[in-house]
């Protein structure tokens, strides 16, 4: 949902959440960062991303970094913030990209 302002984000959020009756809901919005909707937390989360070189399969980094995360015993929020470090982070490659573990633990630390 790029270009999407953070009304429009919540109320799908909400909508997305009502209407499949799941716990949290994450939408992307590119540039603008993600929303966060569940049970504990609701709001933006900045773009993490500072240049973008290219954004083929940021989308799929943030989901494997975001089902890890819960995996490992995360909170949505914690894994939001790790999914949303870990996106930003492929889109400063140049194609088909990944991020090490020392990557994002990197760019988390340096906040």
């Amino acid at each position: 949902m790029p270009g999407v302002g953070s009304r429009s984000a919540r109320t799908a959020a909400r909508a997305i959440r009502d209407r499949l009756g799941c716990r949290s809901v994450l939408i992307t919005r590119g540039e603008s960062g993600m929303w966060l909707l569940d049970e504990a937390a609701e709001g933006h989360l900045p773009a993490a991303a500072r240049e973008v070189a290219d954004v083929t399969g940021a989308g799929d980094t943030v989901i494997a970094t975001m089902t890890l995360a819960l995996a490992a015993g995360g909170s949505s929020y914690e894994a939001a913030r790790l999914a949303n470090y870990a996106g930003g982070l492929v889109v400063m490659k140049r194609g088909t990209a990944t991020v090490s573990p020392e990557e994002l633990r990197a760019a988390i630390l340096k906040g």
